[in-house]
């Protein structure tokens, strides 16, 4: 008998977990649900945000990926007693649920935030920074709020494509930037960013935003033409809206083979509690880790998860130049961190979509060019 299984969710994880589940030649009939056309490479989205990369060069149609059926639709909700997910579209079966749902944004319930501001999570965010930018003056004062990956790589390609003169601030409420790296790499990506013509202000902490200006705690304020909200995400709100209980983040606990409290469903990525950062690399090793472990079960045999190993951060700071830990010890910065996060993007996409995907990603060419359809939202997990 054919297992059915249903994963919500075509960001990193439900990606990853797919193809490594097709890879084990499991007896398995699986189904994608999402909203969006396409999986979006969210790590590269800022540079489609500041105008310096086409969007179709980092969307791959789900309809050029192999080995599962996909259903463009949105998930309104969940039934676990007949074991159906509740879609636009119609009821979805399945034996076996994972739950791929991915973050979104949150303003951490700082006053005037979604009224004036622009977040940057997806595809229709990057293009909407993008289209705003261009309608802007060159000296037009532009803040980008929040010093983690996404607002410091959004800031450095905002200052290449408008030049060292241009009027930019990155603003973060801890003392240093980037706070998972070694503070050299902190350093060197604050001189990186300085040479772009960004403003770096560091403990500043935002009280509240109003039309034009944003408003800090010590009662400073900046102006802005653009400010856009990069300052962390939380998970999908579906995860509570099924009934399961979450924890502060709206991530469903789960046990070490990353069931939920409902019988066979799993979370993955940012919809799972295990304390790993909602990054790419973490949903992409939980999606592969726990398909392994789901074709092993169909075998009647129990395979334990493969611990999820973070092999390091690197930050892209336009031009290839970066800066970036390997490990533990290693940190570097320059061309080769650079080049490093551009085969590490090129990989993700030749397990995604195949070589010639992963060929035209690493020469700037258009990865589902072949396509056609509109995208929706292109969040990752797309619900």
């Amino acid at each position: 008998m054919t297992t059915r299984i249903t994963v919500l969710g075509g960001g990193y994880g439900g990606v990853a977990f797919i193809k490594k589940l097709m890879a084990q030649r499991a007896d398995v009939a699986v189904t994608l649900i999402d909203r969006n056309a396409y999986h979006t490479v969210l790590t590269e989205v800022h540079q489609v945000a500041a105008g310096n990369r086409a969007p179709e060069s980092i969307r791959i149609p789900f309809a050029e990926m192999d080995g599962f059926r996909f259903i463009q639709a949105e998930v309104t909700g969940l039934n676990p007693a007949t074991r159906e997910v509740l879609t636009t579209v119609g009821p979805v079966e399945y034996d076996t649920l994972i739950l791929a749902l991915g973050g979104v944004d949150t303003d951490f319930g700082v006053p005037g935030v979604r009224q004036n501001t622009l977040m940057l999570h997806g595809m229709r965010d990057a293009l909407a920074i993008r289209d705003r930018l261009n309608g802007l003056p060159a000296d037009a004062p532009v803040v980008v709020a929040g010093g983690g990956l996404t607002g410091v790589e959004l800031a450095a390609e905002i200052g290449l494509r408008r030049g060292a003169t241009s009027n930019i601030t990155l603003v973060e409420g801890a003392p240093t930037l980037l706070p998972a790296l070694a503070g050299v790499l902190q350093r060197g990506a604050r001189r990186r960013l300085g040479a772009l013509g960004v403003n770096v202000l560091t403990g500043a902490k935002i009280a509240r935003v109003d039309e034009q200006m944003v408003h800090f705690t010590d009662g400073s304020a900046l102006p802005f033409a653009l400010m856009v909200w990069a300052c962390g995400v939380r998970a999908n709100p579906l995860i509570a809206q099924f009934g399961i209980a979450t924890d502060r983040g709206g991530r469903a606990p789960v046990d070490e083979y990353l069931r939920t409290e409902l019988p066979d469903v799993y979370a993955l990525g940012d919809s799972a509690a295990t304390g790993l950062p909602p990054t790419a690399q973490a949903a992409n090793q939980q999606g592969a880790n726990l398909a392994e472990h789901i074709a092993a079960l169909l075998r009647g045999q129990i395979r334990p998860l493969r611990p999820v190993q973070m092999r390091g951060t690197l930050v892209d700071l336009g031009h290839i130049f970066g800066v970036g830990s390997l490990g533990d010890t290693l940190h570097t910065a320059g061309l080769l961190p650079a080049l490093l996060k551009r085969a590490n993007v090129a990989k993700w996409l030749w397990t995604a979509a195949g070589l010639v995907t992963a060929t035209r990603y690493f020469f700037g060419l258009p990865v589902g060019a072949a396509a056609g359809g509109k995208p929706v939202d292109e969040g990752q997990g797309g619900m």
